[in-house]
């Protein structure tokens, strides 16, 4: 073997406590711009949620841009089942909003297939007094809602660095093609790069 396969690691520290290969489960949300209601991104797993958020920023934070992302465990949220047609807001019951301390963050999917976007926040003592509380007040024009306690949910900090500052349009869909078309401009005369796409696909740049 190479000198550098035959190499012995030593690492200074242990390993942390809770790198006991236990994975959770996270929800990740983004907010594409400051004050913009936060939308459901994916999944994610991770051994704690400090590692959960810097996941989400490696993985989510490159898909598109935005500035704040939020994750929080799968078993924080409560939710109502997956209508056919729209909720009955009636099937909720309203209340005292200063009855309970804790926050809820509300996300509502307006129809099936949509994404879950934040709606609306409020105050209740527990999970099925808020989700209540949700659906009565957002249930309409929607076939699912979900409450998460806001103090369950992690986040960035105000002014991280999530999106790249360089150029990364070759990431995404609608920026690929002409990212290529530019970069064969660069070294390609026009009359060579239309000789070459004569049997391309139909608007492939």
């Amino acid at each position: 073997m190479s000198k550098i396969r035959q190499r012995d690691f030593t690492f200074a520290d242990e390993l942390p406590p809770h790198a006991d290969g236990v994975m959770h489960s996270y929800i990740v949300y983004t907010a594409r711009k400051d004050d913009a209601p936060h939308r459901y991104a994916g999944y994610i797993s991770a051994p704690d949620i400090d590692l959960a958020v810097e996941y989400a920023c490696e993985h989510y934070g490159q898909d598109e841009v935005c500035t704040n992302i939020w994750v929080h465990l799968v078993e924080d949220l409560a939710e109502t089942p997956c209508a056919e047609e729209s909720i009955d807001p009636a099937s909720g019951t309203d209340g005292d909003d200063d009855d309970g301390d804790p926050a809820w963050i509300v996300f509502t999917q307006k129809h099936r297939g949509d994404i879950h976007v934040e709606t609306a926040s409020l105050h209740a003592p527990d999970a099925k007094t808020a989700l209540s509380r949700a659906v009565a007040r957002h249930g309409a024009s929607t076939v699912q809602v979900r409450v998460v306690a806001r103090e369950r949910i992690d986040t960035t900090e105000p002014g991280q660095l999530i999106w790249r500052t360089h150029d990364q349009t070759y990431r995404l869909a609608r920026g690929y093609s002409k990212s290529v078309r530019a970069k064969w401009a660069a070294v390609r005369k026009t009359e060579d790069i239309n000789e070459y796409r004569k049997d391309d696909i139909e608007n492939h740049f």
